[in-house]
């Protein structure tokens, strides 16, 4: 029989109300998002997902790629599972969390190295996702695949300019949380 062990570190403590911030966020931010309309094109929910993957480790990072959209599911109907929204972006968001965890916390690389490899990690996956089940879908164009991942850009855009800053506000008013370089 093998024994666990079921003690929650100092660092355990600290990140669970911090995981449980980042996946609310992530349920809430695409509400505003698809109120006016620019849901999908902005990527809202992968925000606080990349900004929590910043400040916690892979598993509550983990956590918090597979509650936000499972939640919003759950609660809102969005994403969809049909087409396999839900699927795809539970897939996207788990793969950059890991990624940028994994860069920003255990390996104590610059926020943007993180932000940056998990942006092109997320559009290449994408695009091999896409690539491998909209024909399943009847989507047979061949620019399908391509115009999903340039329709974005935007998002994209507002990660490199959100991210970056949330960061900074993060490291100068919470050090212990946002200072790894």
């Amino acid at each position: 029989m093998v024994k666990m062990n079921t003690k929650l570190s100092q660092d355990d403590l600290r990140q669970i109300p911090l995981a449980a911030l980042f996946a609310a966020m992530g349920v809430i931010l695409p509400q505003f998002f698809h109120l006016v309309g620019l849901g999908a094109m902005f990527l809202p929910m992968f925000l606080p997902v990349i900004v929590g993957s910043m400040l916690l480790s892979r598993r509550f990072a983990f956590s918090v790629a597979v509650i936000s959209p499972l939640v919003s599911w759950l609660l809102t109907g969005m994403p969809p599972l049909a087409p396999p929204v839900l699927p795809v972006i539970l897939i996207e968001l788990t793969v950059i969390s890991q990624l940028i965890s994994t860069i920003r916390v255990h390996l104590h690389k610059p926020i943007w190295l993180a932000l940056i490899s998990g942006i092109v990690v997320d559009r290449l996956l994408l695009f091999m996702i896409v690539s491998l089940i909209a024909p399943l879908f009847g989507f047979t164009h061949p620019l399908f695949s391509i115009a999903l991942v340039i329709s974005g850009i935007p998002g994209i855009i507002l990660q490199l300019i959100v991210v970056p800053l949330t960061m900074r506000f993060i490291q100068q008013k919470f050090p212990a949380y946002g200072s790894n370089e």
